[in-house]
């Protein structure tokens, strides 16, 4: 359950759908845009895991 309310999963349920929305629904949002989204979301969730695993290393 945790999981689910994790901001990190979420980051990356919403930047997958936009993705596939942009594709599959034809949006059509500049491909530079979605990219944009995309790579700021792999950035938060990147940097946000290393936080956390600095948290937890300092746990123990």
């Amino acid at each position: 359950m945790s999981k689910i309310k994790s901001r990190k999963f979420w980051m990356a349920v919403v930047s997958g759908a936009l993705v596939v929305a942009n594709e599959g629904l034809g949006l059509d949002l500049p491909i530079e845009a979605v990219m944009t989204v995309a790579a700021v979301a792999i950035g938060y969730i990147l940097g946000q895991g290393y936080v956390d695993g600095k948290e937890q290393e300092n746990m123990y």
